[in-house]
């Protein structure tokens, strides 16, 4: 309220109770209204200040319900944007284990063609060791019969000329 008003209602009041009780001391009467008016404005503040205050309440009560929701949102994103790095991931994995197939299939086929080479020069080396037997027997044999024939020729001339 404002001043003006306050002393109006100060002076209602002081007529209207010097007119209802016998008063024997008009100081103690204006003492008792301006205590009476500041009981009573100080209620009808703390009841708007507790009205400003519960709206206070109210709308930070919102404020922070609409916080969360936006909070909640922003988590949903997050586990999205997870959902989405996993997949990623998952993925990549699939895509990792394809090529290392792919890789062991060719090197089982190195491996394969590598047996064939072996198998390829094995039997090469047992040919070529099967040839030098063979000229080791001819050799061999030609060692033996070489001198063999020259002896007997030699034999064979020297009788004709004893015969002769």
């Amino acid at each position: 309220m404002r001043d003006k008003d306050m002393t109006d209602i100060s002076q209602v009041l002081e007529e209207e109770l010097a007119e209802a009780f016998e008063v024997k001391d008009e100081k103690a009467l204006k003492r008792y209204v301006i205590l009476l008016l500041e009981n009573v404005m100080g209620r009808e503040k703390a009841e708007k200040q507790f009205v400003e205050l519960r709206s206070d309440i109210k709308v930070l009560a919102e404020t922070m319900q609409e916080g969360f929701r936006q909070m909640e949102k922003r988590f949903e994103q997050i586990d999205k944007r997870f959902e989405q790095v996993d997949k990623r991931f998952e993925d990549m994995y699939h895509y990792m284990d394809k090529r290392f197939e792919q890789v062991d299939k060719r090197f089982e086929q190195v491996d394969k063609r590598f047996e064939d080479m072996y198998h390829y020069m094995d039997k090469r080396f047992e040919q070529v060791d099967k040839r030098f037997e063979d000229l080791n027997k001819r050799i061999g044999f030609m060692s033996w019969f070489t001198p063999t024939i020259v002896t007997l020729l030699l034999t064979l001339v020297m009788a004709a000329m004893k015969f002769l």
